[in-house]
């Protein structure tokens, strides 16, 4: 399966890529990376100089000796042996794939196909590797883990995946190393290709309208029926504290801020004084975040920041924070808060869906939205109002409840709301003007184009790439002979 990666209406899907056999094993049915840690290749010493393309390496045996296992393929200065062929033959059949009867020329073709992909797969790694691309250790054992309980969960019980793992040769310890060295392969092959894909000097390519139209009918093939789509203008009012509990979290920053002046250790502070039980007494830590995980006022302000900095008061729906930036990789931040929840009364919750239905007023007598938010600024959420093309259940479930309101089935150009909203802080209201609604029904080219036409043009420059690292490795392969 090949992610779509934004651009599309659709955002949902994913598309197939069944355009070739070889590209159907390598993208659509291997779960993880088929190139395994193989075995130094017979022959090819760290000094030795790689034999010409021509060469011919005999693979006949002693006679009265027993064939344990053979190198059918060489790359480089990696060999892939026939237990990985057939390793990767079981991941096949257990993952649902119809594999012919072993011996058959049937078999014969189709092991060939794999085991083209598999050296496909084993260029791209060692490219990878070349380039000092690493997997770091978490990813890696998520990946084992999760591909371990998708096996797993094809068998009625843990000895019928036994005997099946057995099949292989294999016992299940070394299935489990084998599925870890497989899964560390895969993740540092997608970390490279998302930087491929990043180059600004990929190859120029075009993708025709017709390539479009045969990918998207591979992959309606196989699509469920799009979900019922929105698209709408979203407007949330948070209650503030009034009074005493305002006059409180205030004062309580300023204790905070003077902790902060004096130099004091800011998870020392998280635990004195946060009101995040999650994170209190881990010192207040997030850990890694990228920004678009969180809220708008919070995201901007620990990327406004440099790396060792902190910053606040920082107001947000769930109350003031304090947030520490200690160091970034990437575009990610490692971050830690202090969060000071103030208490919300009744009167608090009121004024709040008082406001919520003065809002829904004016968007009911067509005022712009925007227009909306400004004369409401401090007042009004600080975060995104417009979205488009989004799974009706997405919406429903932000509110808890709807009642009678019609949502439900919504009608373009009705408001609908004020509308409770949970989102882990006090209960804020919605407000939400539909602006066009499609119902259930089949995948359409318009939904995913764009995103087809990406991923065709991303497929198409990092296999130009690729043939002209194949065109410089030493390949020699030897099944079938």
């Amino acid at each position: 399966m090949i992610e779509i990666r934004g651009g599309g209406k659709a955002g949902w899907g994913v598309v197939p890529r069944r355009v070739t056999k070889r590209r159907f094993f390598r993208t659509c049915l291997l779960p993880v990376a088929i190139v395994t840690a193989a075995a130094p290749a017979a022959g090819l010493q760290e000094e030795a100089e790689a034999p010409a393309p021509d060469t011919t390496v005999s693979m006949a045996f002693p006679e009265g000796v027993v064939e344990l296992d053979r190198i059918i393929a060489v790359v480089g200065d990696t060999a892939i042996l026939m237990s990985d062929l057939r390793v990767t033959l079981y991941q096949l059949r257990a993952g649902g794939a119809g594999i012919p009867a072993e011996g058959s020329p049937e078999w014969t073709q189709f092991a060939g196909e794999v085991l083209t992909a598999m050296v496909d797969d084993l260029i791209f790694l060692q490219q990878a590797k070349i380039a000092g691309v690493t997997a770091g250790e978490d990813r890696v054992e998520e990946m084992a883990d999760q591909y371990f309980e998708q096996t797993r969960s094809r068998f009625s019980s843990d000895e019928e995946m036994m005997l099946a793992v057995e099949e292989t040769g294999m016992n299940m310890l070394q299935y489990r190393n084998m599925i870890r060295a497989r899964s560390e392969a895969e993740a540092v092959r997608q970390t490279y290709r998302v930087q491929l894909e990043e180059r600004s000097d990929l190859p120029p390519v075009i993708v025709s309208e017709e390539e479009i139209v045969a990918a998207f009918d591979e992959f309606a093939q196989s699509q469920p029926p799009r979900p019922a789509l929105v698209s709408f203008n979203r407007l949330v009012v948070t209650p503030s504290p009034s009074g005493e509990a305002r006059d409180s979290a205030i004062a309580r920053t300023f204790v905070i801020q003077n902790e902060l002046a004096n130099a004091e250790e800011f998870s020392v502070i998280a635990r004195r004084h946060s009101d995040d039980d999650d994170t209190r007494e881990q010192g207040g830590e997030l850990g890694w975040m990228s920004r678009d995980l969180l809220v708008k006022p919070f995201g901007d302000a620990a990327w406004g920041a440099r790396p060792g900095a902190t910053v606040g008061p920082v107001q947000t729906q769930f109350g003031f924070h304090f947030i520490k930036i200690e160091r970034q990789r990437g575009s990610e931040r490692f971050l830690r808060h202090v969060l000071l929840r103030p208490e919300i009364k009744p009167e608090d919750l009121e004024e709040a869906r008082t406001l919520a239905t003065q809002i829904g007023d004016s968007l009911r007598a067509d005022v712009d939205p925007e227009r909306v938010a400004a004369w409401f600024r401090g007042q009004v959420a600080d975060e995104a109002i417009r979205f488009d093309e989004v799974p009706l259940t997405n919406l429903l479930t932000q509110f808890s409840d709807t009642g009678d309101s019609g949502i439900g089935n919504p009608v373009p150009g009705t408001v609908y709301g004020p509308l409770p909203l949970e989102r882990g802080g006090p209960t804020e209201f919605g407000v939400v003007h539909v602006l066009s609604f499609r119902p259930e029904g089949p995948v359409e080219l318009d939904d995913v184009r764009d995103a087809i036409r990406q991923s065709l043009r991303t497929r198409k420059q990092i296999e130009i790439l690729l043939e002209e690292v194949r065109s410089n490795t030493y390949i020699d392969v030897r099944f079938g002979s």
